[in-house]
């Protein structure tokens, strides 16, 4: 009886060397990481050393609102800063397959010390969203940035599942210690805000907006605060209609909102009209109503009682 797998096509060369090839790149990665495995403590001295540099620290946190609250945690950044320091981590994305206008992305992060593996499969629709609706994509740059804007979120998720949340959470505390010490001079660092705002598509009166005041009287913790929302934005976290209303909305309002001058009329007028009320009924003399009440049996009134 013949082999019903004897028909098989066999594998292309160049399908079994680049197979290979990475059979052998992974190997030699988990001998490397048992033979030099990572010290905890120079680790994370590795990583607070990073955490003080301020221009880590001002990419640090992530900042998007989600059902009325806002939600905030380590960037993209931060996890990637974290993992290349704590060692022997293996992370990244990788484009599975592609199939007319969608790409099959795997994220994926790997501890090679313990074994630890987290990943994370998605597809990516080559079509990128604008004002006018999505625009299909065909450029290869193109499609490589998105892809790897998407996979960019995912690959932190998976970095974050397999670092110990503690040393997370001192990286994260370290950087917010960073910024508090190097802040300085809050409204030196507004014009160049403005300037990182405005390539995002985001008006000055936008910021003001949210704000509720101007930017001449912007303090260090919302400072910081706009700095996650940018930081978000960039990272593709979230979108600027997430955190901004479009700036026509906000002319519209500004000119429906009535002014002092209006508000001043309108009570005039309404003064003015009681007044003229009051007026009407001056000369209107009050008219007394009274009752007569029945005589008491046997009494007898001035006028004649009819008898019956």
């Amino acid at each position: 009886m013949d082999n019903p797998f004897g028909n098989l096509p066999a594998k292309p060369a160049e399908v079994e060397i680049e197979s290979s090839r990475a059979i052998a790149e992974v190997q030699g990665q988990i001998v490397m990481a048992k033979k030099f495995p990572r010290d905890p403590v120079v680790a994370m001295d590795r990583i607070l050393a990073e955490c003080r540099r301020p221009s880590l620290a001002e990419q640090a946190q992530y900042s998007f609102p989600r059902g009325g609250a806002m939600v905030e945690g380590p960037s993209i950044r931060l996890a990637e800063t974290i993992a290349r320091n704590w060692g022997n981590v293996s992370f990244g994305t990788v484009e599975v397959d592609r199939t007319g206008n969608e790409s099959s992305m795997l994220a994926y992060a790997w501890d090679l010390e313990t074994n630890v593996m987290a990943r994370q499969e998605f597809k990516v629709r080559h079509i990128r969203d604008t004002r006018q609706g999505g625009k299909s994509l065909s450029d290869e740059r193109d499609v490589y940035e998105l892809t790897a804007n998407q996979g960019s979120r995912r690959v932190r998720a998976c970095i974050l599942r397999i670092i110990p949340g503690d040393v997370v959470d001192t990286a994260v505390a370290e950087c917010a210690a960073t910024l508090q010490d190097k802040l300085g001079d809050v409204q030196e660092r507004v014009p160049k805000m403005v300037e990182g705002f405005s390539a995002l598509g985001v008006s000055r009166l936008q910021l003001e907006k949210r704000l509720r005041h101007r930017l001449d009287t912007l303090n260090g913790p919302e400072y910081l605060s706009l700095r996650k929302i940018y930081q978000s934005i960039k990272d593709g976290m979230a979108t600027v209609e997430d955190y901004f209303e479009p700036e026509e909305k906000q002319k519209a309002k500004q000119e429906e909102k009535p002014s002092v001058t209006d508000v001043a009329k309108k009570a005039a007028e309404k003064i003015k009209g009681k007044n003229q009320v009051a007026e009407m009924f001056k000369g209107v003399a009050t008219v007394e109503h009274t009752v007569d009440t029945p005589p008491a049996y046997g009494e007898k009134k001035d006028q004649d009682m009819e008898i019956f």
